[in-house]
């Protein structure tokens, strides 16, 4: 029989998104190892501590700086799985029972293949066999890069199972009104703020309402968007995969928000926007990298909480003081909160509501 091996990847971090992370991949850990399709479950981690006790072999990482592909290489020639089950830290523990169960068993064609949660940025696989990844600086690629080398590659059904991925405090907003998250995962988020979140929901399924999306919106989620909400959405997709093409290292980002932007304040830009929709979803990334600026982690994430108090860099601290003051509530984030994160939304807005009764229309049935 062949070999399945599971490789999680977490960097660890006490910062809200660290703790985040770790604390939803070793809830995913659990569910792991104890399957009977999987032989062994391996942890790279700079920090130790929260994975002991759950069954996994704990690889430290080695001190300095180091690159994703030449750390994932290492660990294959290691542990040399026939096929390797890939997460890293803060992606697919939404998955249910059924899914992971599918992704586990895959078989949909002869080696080698691969069935990604995303093709074209990939958080987590079933690989078969492992290819070696020596070169790649991060793992949002691994899709194209097998792809390049031949493989057959497989996407699961979009969903925010599938999608979710922890990367900002934006989409922890939306996560944190999750009603059955894992222990460890709600104290982590018990003091998240939730307010604007569920503004957000309550406008998702008002079909007098309208939601404003920005920045790197995949076509997927705009059809989901389309299906799935009741409000009218208006729609500003820019700047997909800025980061993995490397036109955000190079100063080549050319955004339409960061257009109306120039010539105006901050607040200006706030307030223009603030008269489009109901409610606005805001990948500010996308932004900052057309003005130039990359404030730090912290600065960004606080940001994201509509914190101004904690932010330094003048643009983004009145950017963030103006989207706290506004009439209507702003979730600001990266790609995941307008990617997985807005799928979560869509689900979680629809618990305690009828979708069908209230504006589906019913399928035509067939003639006979």
């Amino acid at each position: 029989m062949p070999r399945t091996v599971a490789l999680l990847f977490d960097s660890g971090g006490s910062d809200l998104v660290g703790r985040a992370r770790t604390a939803s991949a070793v809830a995913l850990l659990r569910r792991i190892a104890g399957h009977p399709q999987v032989d062994e479950v391996v942890v790279a981690t700079p920090h130790p501590e929260p994975w002991e006790g759950h069954g996994a072999v704990i690889e430290l990482d080695p001190p300095g700086h180091w690159q994703f592909g030449g750390r994932f290489t290492a660990l294959l020639r290691k542990y040399r799985p026939d096929r390797l089950l890939y997460f890293s830290a803060g992606s697919g523990f939404l998955l249910s029972d059924a899914m992971l169960d599918r992704l586990i068993g895959a078989a949909p064609a002869p080696p080698p293949y691969a069935v990604l949660n995303n093709f074209y940025s990939t958080d987590f696989g079933l690989l078969a066999p492992p290819s070696p990844l020596g070169d790649l600086a991060r793992d949002n690629p691994i899709g194209a890069r097998l792809w390049q080398a031949g493989y057959v590659c497989y996407e699961l059904p979009r969903s925010a199972g599938t999608q979710f991925d922890i990367d900002t405090p934006g989409e922890l907003q939306i996560l944190a009104l999750h009603p059955a998250l894992p222990p460890e995962l709600a104290q982590t988020l018990a003091e998240v703020p939730t307010l604007r979140a569920q503004r957000l929901l309550d406008v998702l399924i008002d079909a007098d309402r309208e939601v404003v999306l920005l920045g790197r919106v995949g076509g997927h989620l705009a059809r989901c968007v389309e299906r799935e909400a009741a409000c009218r959405a208006r729609i500003l997709s820019e700047e997909r995969g800025m980061e993995s093409s490397g036109r955000a290292e190079r100063g080549a980002v050319r955004s339409l928000v960061g257009a109306l932007a120039h010539r105006r304040t901050a607040t200006e830009l706030v307030e223009l926007l603030s008269q489009f929709g109901d409610a606005v979803v805001w990948d500010t990334r996308v932004l900052m990298a057309h003005l130039g600026f990359w404030p730090p982690p912290a600065e960004r994430f606080a940001s994201d909480l509509l914190e101004p108090q904690r932010v330094v860099n003048p643009m983004l601290k009145e950017l963030t003081a103006a989207c706290a003051a506004a009439p209507i509530p702003f979730l600001l984030g990266g790609h995941a909160l307008v990617s997985g994160g807005m799928y979560l939304a869509l689900e979680l807005a629809w618990e305690d509501e009828d979708r069908g009764e209230r504006f589906r229309p019913f399928p035509l049935p067939e003639v006979r």
